[in-house]
């Protein structure tokens, strides 16, 4: 097919021009197109969706296979039409053998699902600020297409930053201020989302929202980043937008997180490659499980080692890895640091249950976990004395 190609474009028959279109288009999409592409291809998310634009590759790539195989089929003279069936049956009845079974997607409403797990526990009225293509994507045809959850106001970061957006979608959003023409602190016409929450995220009717983290952080990173005047506490999937001077205890933020807990049935693990939305998903719900007792262990560090919280969040980190198939190591060594700062009888046992099996998944350097070995082998040294003078060791 691409030698008939070449020899068409070359000479003066009929076919010349569709030649130099197919040698043209294919040239050019091959290599301006990935001269072009400026996705991080070392990453396999982003890989798999570089490569779903090779598709417009593949038409010229069959179109040619197709002049190739008529070529060759004509040389069958008058069979060549039986021919020419029999082998596209037979090719395409090996295409759905092969892979029919792997890309049977009849049940998948795990994109579906993981909408619903954003939207289903927000109270009525919530304003959703969201970042991430399948974190909108979801929420958008949940609500335009289902109907589900019309109340919320959903808005994405990445699309308030271009100027039409003001311009055409303002109009949809109830009770919902822009401040400016765009989103972008640096212009003229532009607002920060320091401003727009100010504007439109201090009325308790209508709580406000985060989810996926914030497209940017007008605090300095190594000020905590975030938004000035305003704090984030992690409530399930979404992390709540409170204003900075608001003081709530401890047991109203579990109140508030244990109502707004992930519902969700994500995807098998292994059934859906890294390339995938749906490994997304999933990668997403056992983060955002992890997030609360993680909050919590990082207020009670601040808090002076609050005995409450560290109780709140050693509970939920022996839960979340009891009920993950296969709990990546910052589970352990969050929990062992957890159950280390418990002054509770029989934690440090946890801790360096939690700690050893950290050290066996990791792939941390030596250096990040020399402290954590040392405290494992002191532990263990510890036990052994205790045994040989007769006495019963915790572990």
């Amino acid at each position: 097919g691409v030698l008939r190609s070449v020899v068409g474009a070359l000479s003066n028959s009929t076919g010349a021009s569709v030649g130099v279109a197919f040698l043209t288009s294919f040239t050019f999409y091959m290599i301006v197109f990935h001269m072009l592409s400026n996705l991080p291809l070392d990453q396999p998310l982003y890989f798999g969706v570089h490569m779903r634009f090779w598709m417009q590759a593949h038409i010229v790539a069959f179109c040619w296979l197709g002049m190739g195989a008529a070529s060759v089929w004509r040389a069958a003279g008058s069979a060549q039409r039986v021919i020419a069936l029999g082998t596209t049956l037979v090719l395409v009845a090996a295409q759905l053998g092969m892979h029919y079974r792997k890309l049977d997607q009849s049940d998948n409403q795990y994109v579906k699902l993981y909408g619903e797990m954003h939207l289903g526990s927000l109270p009525k009225d919530a304003i959703l600020v969201v970042k991430g293509d399948v974190i909108t994507n979801s929420i958008r045809y949940l609500q335009r297409c289902e109907g589900y959850r019309p109340d919320v106001q959903h808005l994405d970061q990445s699309m308030m930053t271009y100027e039409w957006f003001t311009k055409k979608q303002a109009r949809h959003f109830r009770n919902i201020e822009f401040p400016n023409i765009v989103y972008n602190p640096y212009k003229e016409e532009g607002y920060s989302m320091e401003l727009f929450l100010e504007t439109n995220a201090r009325d308790p009717a209508r709580p406000a929202f985060l989810c996926g983290g914030w497209y940017h952080d007008e605090v300095p990173a190594h000020l905590g980043g975030g938004v000035p005047g305003f704090k984030t506490w992690p409530v399930g999937p979404c992390d709540r937008i409170r204003a900075e001077e608001d003081e709530i205890s401890l047991p109203v933020w579990v109140e508030e997180a244990e109502s707004m807990t992930p519902h969700y049935n994500p995807p098998p693990e292994g059934r859906y490659s890294e390339d995938s939305w749906e490994r997304v998903t999933l990668t997403d719900y056992w983060a955002a499980k992890h997030k609360l007792p993680y909050a919590l262990l990082t207020w009670a560090i601040e808090n002076q080692d609050d005995q409450e919280a560290l109780q709140q969040a050693g509970a939920r980190f022996e839960d979340l890895i009891t009920e993950h198939p296969d709990p990546p190591d910052y589970f352990y060594k969050n929990a062992g640091i957890t159950f280390g700062r418990l002054r509770l009888p029989g934690n440090q046992c946890k801790m360096v249950n939690n700690f050893a099996r950290f050290l066996l998944k990791t792939s941390e350097g030596a250096e990040h976990t020399r402290d954590i070995v040392k405290i494992v082998k002191d532990y263990i040294s510890h036990v052994k004395r205790i045994k040989e003078a007769g006495a019963k060791a915790d572990c």
